[in-house]
């Protein structure tokens, strides 16, 4: 006695199954992008330092999407391991041992969080319609 299944379009299927990953993905990259972008501009525009040149403001900007263990995530501003024309951004951010920190990239986060919040959802909400 043999039984035998037979299963037709499951490649169809499969197929629009990576294609739909594909469209999250996407969607996701351009939330976080989105999200990101108030809170560069809150950076750009603080009083936390004086930049005659303009240098550092015009330096600033939003990294590509990355990935660390799974999780997606956007870099504003500068990264500590940063050795642009702009890292002495970082020295400001931080400080120095001789030089009290002046941030102004965690606090332009954290007056937006709840904004960057509602932006990454409403992103998500309509892209998934």
């Amino acid at each position: 006695m043999s039984n035998e299944i037979s299963l037709e379009g499951i490649d169809a299927i499969i197929e629009r199954l990576n294609t739909i990953n594909a469209n999250i993905n996407k969607l996701t990259n351009s939330a976080l992008k989105q999200g990101a972008i108030p809170v560069l501009a809150d950076a750009k525009s603080t009083s936390s330092f004086h930049d005659r040149s303009g240098t550092l403001r015009e330096g600033l900007k939003i990294s590509t999407v990355k990935t660390s263990n799974g999780i997606k995530f956007i870099l504003v501003g500068i990264d500590k391991s940063d050795n642009s024309k702009i890292f002495y951004g970082k020295f400001l951010e931080f400080g120095t041992s001789k030089m009290p920190a002046r941030p102004f990239l965690s606090p332009a986060f954290e007056s937006n969080k709840a904004y960057v919040n509602e932006i990454i959802k409403r992103t998500l909400k309509e892209g998934l319609r």
